[in-house]
């Protein structure tokens, strides 16, 4: 599963409409007055085949952003990576892919540009650590020692602590996706929401395969609507909840029935208790419960 939301969630970033979207958003994380005047997507697995670190373990997409204000212009590299899980080790992966993409642009003989490293934090709940390398040593050591030689951050796109009406604003279907995440890890609020948007019945096939990774739902192969997917997983809710009832009431029957047999003398306190499962002292306290 994790493998497939990584390759489709590289898909849905590759189209330039929906690569703008995220950038903004990310500029509009890190304060950026500028506008984005232009964006070119970069390939980081072609870019940087000639180093011995694998890029496609560090980063899924790299953007080249042009920036406009009204007196000049300037560039920068954004890179993006999706996370599915929280990963401790993500501020040193960036700081690795900071150093890489600045010796990749000196073996080119070009100008170095600043490069902001953005994280989308696709997991079931908030980011949970740090933004910033310093926020890893204690307060002690940064005073005695001061500042960091070398200081890396992330910029973290969290779509937990994100409210709706900023996620209403985003275009491309980025707005759907942000809200997937965001409600996913509720059952019956994620099955509620798609079933209130309209557009989930006729999504393009890489973006309703992306909803399918993240609900954690099944949709055949083309299949573009996901109510339809979320209906069958709703009535499987249903059909779950029906079983583990009568599976419940079965259990509740067969204990009563054993303290019966206890009050009769027909069966062993010891055995009355393996039966269910229970300690004597919890058999004790149950069959005196239902007798009471």
């Amino acid at each position: 599963m994790e493998k497939g939301k990584d390759r489709v969630s590289k898909l849905f970033f590759s189209d330039p409409e929906r690569a703008r979207e995220i950038v903004r958003l990310a500029l509009k994380r890190m304060s950026v007055k500028a506008e984005l005047s232009d964006l070119t997507i970069e390939d980081p697995v072609v870019s940087f085949m000639d180093t011995k670190i694998s890029m496609e373990k560090l980063l899924d997409k790299l953007y080249k952003v042009k920036l406009s204000n009204d007196e000049s212009s300037t560039f920068c590299l954004m890179g993006l990576e999706n996370q599915s899980k929280f990963d401790a080790h993500m501020l040193i992966r960036a700081g690795i892919t900071f150093l890489l993409i600045y010796d990749w642009k000196l073996s080119l003989k070009a100008e170095l540009k600043p490069v902001f490293i953005v994280v989308l934090n696709m997991s079931e709940g908030e980011w949970k650590g740090p933004t910033r390398l310093e926020e890893y040593f204690s307060k002690e050591n940064l005073a005695f020692f001061g500042p960091l030689a070398v200081s890396v951050k992330l910029t973290v796109i969290d779509p937990h602590t994100m409210e709706d009406d900023e996620l209403d604003g985003l275009k491309a279907d980025l707005d759907l996706v942000l809200k997937v995440i965001k409600y996913k890890s509720d059952k019956k609020t994620i099955c509620d929401y798609i079933n209130s948007e309209e557009r989930f019945k006729k999504l393009d096939e890489v973006t309703a395969k992306l909803v399918a990774e993240l609900a954690n739902i099944e949709i055949g192969e083309g299949e573009r609507d996901v109510c339809k997917a979320i209906e069958d997983l709703i009535n499987d809710s249903k059909e779950e909840g029906r079983i583990e009832g009568i599976a419940e009431g079965i259990a509740e029957g067969e204990a009563n029935a054993i303290y019966k047999l206890r009050r009769d003398g027909l069966l062993n306190r010891d055995v009355a208790a393996g039966r269910l499962g229970l300690s004597v002292e919890e058999y004790n306290k149950r069959e005196n419960e239902f007798f009471s």
